[in-house]
């Protein structure tokens, strides 16, 4: 019965009119297997019944049954059948589209209530049905519909939120009926209880579902807004390995303490801020590139470039406190796995908005050193200029990962918010325990080794990086290398200074930068610079002490350092930075015969509130120092530690007291271990406070 609605559709004949063809109504030529669908056996058992003995009778009605036939079969009427067809299921939907079988469904209401006369309010509170649609469609109806429509949907000024109260717009509404003098004639909804609260808020509703743009926006604020316009991932591109990395920072759900000398002599915990951690995520594997942990109270662009510096550099296992077997079978990064993943670098890098991913800073050396394309919010061309979280899902899910397998199974955690049940006390936890930054430091690495090696349910129970290969050994791939060199120097400052001094001012050549004098034996040679814009480069991030030097031609001039009191002792700059600050509010004091770190130590060590957090800075110099002596040392600390402990273990039994001869020897002052007295063999001593070595 292949056909389209013809003519016969247009005017309903009546119903028993005989005509000379036929002595029953022709049926209307419909196809009905264009009709949308129903779900029969979702039901119930008696309306089931209904609906398919209905459905039964319109295909005999359509194959040209009499009326006898259809009273045999379904029990119907004819011309019930042909008012079931071109009444209900011939109607038109609010979407365009025909309702189809739906219309055969049993107590399906396809028309709304339609009031057509003046509502009367009984003593019970009855007879109000369609009160809110008669006011409505009354003379000024029309007008204050619309106007409460706008009311509903306005965008109200910059300081208001865009949440409206429903007893806000409630209120709003009664008063323009007042005005209408609806309450001066006694009509609703002067005249029923809750001055029709209900039917009003239903309207409220509707209207909102009407609209679900602006609903959203109302109802689920900016981020509902932003996650409506991304997809849920069935369309995702299909990425390369390195075709694009996730980079965002995470702030740890704990509490930690600094262990700091004592005035009674022996170490007592200090609090510090909660840390922040950037990663660095490869998309196609869900590999773990990098990361880095950061001592500032807030990220910085140096932070996102240590962390690109830390995927693009090899990792080897750390030498734990903690314990002897932290680290899973195969754990690690990939530089630690394969040597052709050393220096790998990607295509895109996809950020948020923050300006620590998008400054200049951290887009020059991601274009000249790894030769990939920032993908940022503020760029309308991509698609992050959504500002959606779902753009970069799998960082955000790693994210959970590692604060619920990890961070906040400790006693010292902060929870998700502070309703969390976990959370209690944190920072009597942290001082009870004395959970130091340096266990926080050892577990972070743990945790990101272990889970590159971890089966992963959404990669087939692979791990990331047996993903990661498993994809590079599918196709022909080619991994881009980064140059050894830039790498080191890509999170070091270039600064283009003047060279100052000379003959004519009777001062030593030198160059102004970054809060301090650089100068060098070989500047009072080269006269014919003096005047002269040369370029400065810090090579060595955490060593701020020296600095190259380059002409326009990138011609290597020489080396030049840092003038007391920022000759001795390693730094960053943004340790200078605190420095000064501090020496500024007079809280430091500096000269050129005392070293500006060891003021800083001595500062933060010895301040007289011990509630106060450390200073970032001197979380961020005991870092430095740490390196360097580990640097100097060629092992660890940890490493240092153990041998001291396995030396003192397997020395020669002490000479019986009675044999014994006084010692020359100048007695050693005791350490911090020793003054909390003797450790047991298998616990190792507490981590000590960076010095200068």
């Amino acid at each position: 019965m292949p056909s389209v609605l013809g003519s016969a559709m247009t005017k309903r004949q009546r119903v028993g009119v005989r005509t000379a063809a036929s002595d029953f109504t022709a049926p209307p030529q419909v196809n009905i297997t264009q009709w949308v669908e129903v779900d029969e056996a979702a039901l119930p058992p008696a309306r089931q019944r209904q609906f398919l003995n209905r459905k039964r009778a319109i295909v005999l009605y359509l194959g040209g049954a009499n009326e006898a036939q259809l009273l045999q079969e379904t029990g119907l009427k004819r011309r019930n059948v042909y008012r079931i067809i071109v009444e209900r299921c011939l109607q038109q939907q609010d979407d365009g589209t025909l309702l189809g079988w739906r219309g055969a469904l049993p107590f399906l209401r396809i028309k709304p209530y339609t009031r057509e006369t003046p509502p009367v309010i009984s003593p019970w509170g009855g007879g109000a049905a369609g009160a809110l649609q008669w006011i409505f469609s009354s003379p000024g109806g029309q007008d204050l519909e619309a106007r409460f429509r706008r009311q509903i949907l306005l965008k109200g000024p910059a300081l208001a939120t865009a949440k409206q109260p429903r007893q806000a717009l409630f209120r709003w509404f009664i008063e323009e009926l007042r005005k209408l003098g609806n309450e001066e004639r006694g009509e609703w909804p002067f005249n029923v209880d809750r001055l029709g609260y209900v039917t009003i808020n239903t309207f409220i509703s509707k209207v909102l579902a009407q609209n679900p743009k602006r609903q959203l926006e109302i109802l689920g604020g900016q981020n509902a807004v932003r996650k409506a316009r991304a997809g849920d991932g069935v369309e995702r591109p299909r990425l390369q390995a390195f075709g694009r990395v996730e980079c965002d920072a995470h702030k740890l759900d704990a509490r930690m303490v600094v262990m700091v000398p004592s005035p009674h002599g022996g170490t007592e915990p200090r609090k510090i801020h909660r840390l922040w951690v950037v990663v660095i995520m490869e998309v196609a594997s869900r590999v773990v590139l990098g990361y880095h942990l950061s001592l500032r109270r807030e990220c910085s662009a140096e932070d996102v470039l240590r962390a690109v510096k830390h995927a693009l550099s090899p990792w080897t296992p750390r030498d734990l406190q903690f314990s002897d077997n932290a680290y899973v079978d195969k754990a690690g990064f990939a530089s630690y796995r394969s040597p052709r993943f050393l220096r790998a670098c990607w295509d895109e890098f996809s950020v948020d908005g923050a300006l620590a991913n998008i400054c200049s800073r951290v887009e020059q050396p991601m274009h000249d050193v790894v030769g990939a394309r920032v993908l940022k919010p503020q760029d309308t061309t991509t698609f992050a200029s959504r500002r959606s979280l779902d753009d970069r899902p799998f960082i955000e899910s790693f994210f959970r990962r590692l604060a619920d397998g990890g961070f906040h199974r400790l006693s010292p955690t902060t929870g998700s918010s502070p309703k969390d049940a976990r959370r209690h006390d944190p920072d009597a936890a942290a001082q009870a325990t004395q959970f130091q930054l340096e266990y926080a430091a050892e577990l972070l690495d743990t945790l990101i080794a272990n889970y590159n090696a971890t089966p992963h349910s959404g990669l087939g129970y692979r791990s990331p990086l047996d993903q990661l290969e498993w994809i590079l050994a599918q196709g022909d791939t080619h991994v881009r290398v980064a140059d050894p060199g830039a790498v080191r120097r890509m999170v070091g400052v270039r600064k283009l200074c003047t060279l100052l001094g000379g003959v004519a001012t009777g001062r030593r050549p030198h160059f102004n930068f970054a809060s301090a004098r650089y100068s060098a034996e070989w500047l009072c040679l080269r006269t014919d610079l003096i005047g002269k814009n040369l370029w400065l480069h810090i090579e060595d991030e955490d060593d701020a002490r020296y600095a190259s030097v380059s002409n326009a031609q990138g011609l290597y001039l020489g080396t030049v350092r840092a003038a007391p009191p920022w000759h001795q002792t390693p730094h960053t700059l943004y340790i200078r930075q605190a420095i000064r600050a501090l020496h500024k509010r007079r809280l430091l004091h500096l000269s050129t015969q005392c070293d500006a770190v060891e003021e800083l130590v001595q500062y933060a060590e010895s301040s007289p509130d011990k509630k106060l957090p450390a200073h970032p800075a001197y979380l961020e110099a005991r870092r430095v120092l740490q390196r360097h002596a580990e640097s100097m040392a060629g092992q660890s600390m940890v490493s240092l530690a153990r041998n001291a402990l396995t030396a003192h273990a397997g020395s020669a039994p002490p000479v019986p007291e009675a044999v014994t001869e006084p010692s020359t020897t100048r007695p050693q002052r005791p350490t911090p271990s020793a003054a909390l007295g003797p450790a047991p063999p298998s616990a190792l001593p507490p981590p000590r406070t960076a010095q200068q070595w």
